[in-house]
Order: C-alpha cells, then structure tokens, then sequence
C-alpha cells in the first residue's frame, strides 16, 4: 500500500476559511469605519479650538497696544457692545476687527492698503465691551476705558466654543 502525502488545502477548506474572514470583514467594517469618521470629527474639533486659542491670543496682544494721548484712541463708538473694533495702535498704526461671512478679520491700514487677514473661519460671534477702571462700569467715552473684553464663540458641526478674555490697556492716565 502506497501512501500518497498531500500537500496544501483541499477546496473545502478554502472555501470555508474565505467564508469566515469574509464575515469577519463584514462584521467589524463599520467599527473601522466609526472609528476613521471619529478621528476626523475630532481632527477638526482640534482644528476649530486651535483657530479659537490663535484668534483670541492675536486680538489681546492687538488691544493691548491701543495708543493713549490723553484718551485711547478708539474709533469704534465704546458706549455700547459691539462687534466691530477699530483703533490706533501705539505705533500709529490703524487696526479694524470686524466681521464677513462668518469669519472674523484683522486689517491693518499701512498693509496691502488695509485688505483684511482672516483669523479664522468659523465665527459665530464676537461682542467687545468696554469697562472703566474699576472693571465693573461700563465705559462711556474713550477718555475712561481701562479694560475692553470680547468674547468669541466658533462653531463646528453645530458646537459653540466661546471664550472671553479681559484686556487691560497700556499706559494708563
């Protein structure tokens, strides 16, 4: 009797091996797919709060350098809220920050003859206030503001970030 040794599968067995990882692909597919949709939802929520820390830094360091020559030199009326700021840096250099479209810019007079730069892209709101030395009275003119807040909100995917910062103005009277 002569034994025939065989080498490799037989069809069954690949038949049913193919069946068991195709199942298995099925199986765990959508876990995979969750888990790349996942990543870029928070890829861009990273994105959007990065913008948020970049555009709230670059404002107050702006605000910080208002000139005073007996008064601040704001352009923008500070009796009430707003969403525009506009002002004399000590430098005499001219800023605006306003709005368009839902983003929030920064222009600078002498630059590119004041075309805007664009903080960010996902504004959904940003309000200025004006307060006196005290911190808790509103500011009527130009000649009593110490601190302007702002706040800026951002959206993604239908979440608000906000954040508030209180800035205290150089060279005080």
């Amino acid at each position: 009797m002569t034994f025939i040794r065989s080498r490799g599968f037989t069809l069954m067995e690949m038949v049913i091996t193919l069946t068991m990882l195709a199942l298995m692909a099925a199986y765990s597919a959508p876990y995979l797919t969750y888990g790349v949709q996942s990543y870029h939802e928070t890829a861009a929520a990273v994105d959007t709060l990065t913008q948020l820390r970049l555009s709230s830094e670059r404002l107050v360091r702006e605000i910080r350098e208002i000139r005073n020559s007996g008064a601040y030199d704001i352009s923008t009326p500070v009796s009430g809220p707003n969403s525009t700021l506009s002002f004399t840096k000590s430098d005499t250099e001219t800023v605006t920050i306003d709005t368009a479209a839902g983003a929030l810019r920064l222009s600078y007079a002498s630059v590119s003859g004041g075309s805007a730069f664009t903080l960010s892209n996902k504004l959904s709101s940003i309000t200025f206030r004006y307060w006196q030395n005290d911190g808790v009275t509103a500011a009527t003119s130009n000649s009593d503001v110490a601190f302007i807040d702002f706040e800026l909100v951002l959206t993604h995917a239908g979440n608000s970030y906000p954040q508030r910062s209180r800035v205290a103005l150089r060279n005080q009277p």
